[in-house]
């Protein structure tokens, strides 16, 4: 059994499907339920963890699950509806990144000045 998230199983009611399958999407947030990508833990009656999940209308549901595409196809769908599912749960604060604090960045081009004949005090000018 994979991690269960019921707040990130619920998140998708009312949810724009992000899978959008051309020709197949019925874009009706009525229909879109959390639907599960293949994975490693995956498998007959076990679902994947809940954030490797993505939010899906019923007919793009049906069609990755019946695998009704090309593999490739399949492949590219599952990325961009995971790509997008956790850019939204990343902004609504559902999904922790531990991001690095920005820093400024120092310029390569600056160089500090170097005199000949040692160091200079940079208030006087005088060689120290």
């Amino acid at each position: 059994m994979g991690i269960v998230s019921t707040k990130l199983r619920n998140s998708a009611k009312g949810q724009t499907c992000t899978f959008q399958i051309p020709g197949v999407c019925n874009h009706d947030p009525a229909t879109t339920v959390l639907c599960h990508a293949p994975s490693e833990v995956k498998g007959m009656g076990v679902k994947s963890h809940d954030f490797h999940g993505a939010f899906g209308c019923s007919s793009c549901h049906e069609t990755l699950d019946q695998h009704r595409v090309e593999k490739w196809e399949e492949y590219f769908y599952w990325l961009r509806g995971i790509q997008r599912t956790q850019a939204y749960w990343q902004e609504k604060g559902m999904l922790i990144v531990p991001a690095d604090k920005t820093r400024p960045k120092t310029s390569s081009k600056i160089m500090p000045r170097r005199f000949p004949g040692g160091e200079h005090d940079p208030r006087t000018g005088e060689v120290l």
